[in-house]
């Protein structure tokens, strides 16, 4: 079913909370190659990303040459990235190891971006 101008979320029972996916910002995630589809054979399940090729490029090199670098317009929404940016690559353990390398930060800005660019866009259209 469609709601047109609207999102669609979804609720469902988990084993110990409840569950909420946002099945519009999923679809929209998963045009712009930000998907997973679950491939399963035999025994073993396995998460590909999944989307158009060119898009999910497109993202990666956005990440790359715009916002490490710190390259972007100076406005609430980039201030945003490159705070989470600073966060993620300032994140360690105990023993001061940093827990994400540069291409698990990368998809995390990625996912960011896309989920600021969903939620800009159903603010404009609402």
């Amino acid at each position: 079913m469609r709601n047109l101008g609207q999102t669609v979320v979804k609720k469902t029972a988990g084993e110990t909370k409840r569950i909420k996916r946002n099945l519009s910002r999923d679809t929209f995630k998963l045009r712009l190659g930000m998907g997973t589809t679950l491939e399963q054979s035999g025994d073993k399940t396995v998460e590909k990303a999944s989307g158009s090729s060119i898009c999910r490029i497109a993202l990666w090199q956005y990440v790359l040459a715009a916002i490490e670098t710190g390259n972007v317009p100076e406005n609430e929404i980039t201030k945003n990235l490159l705070d989470y940016m600073d966060l993620l690559k300032a994140n360690s353990n105990a023993s001061g190891e940093k827990l994400l390398n540069g291409k698990h930060v990368q998809a995390k800005l990625m996912s960011k971006v896309c989920n600021l660019l969903f939620a800009e866009l159903v603010k404009m259209y609402q």
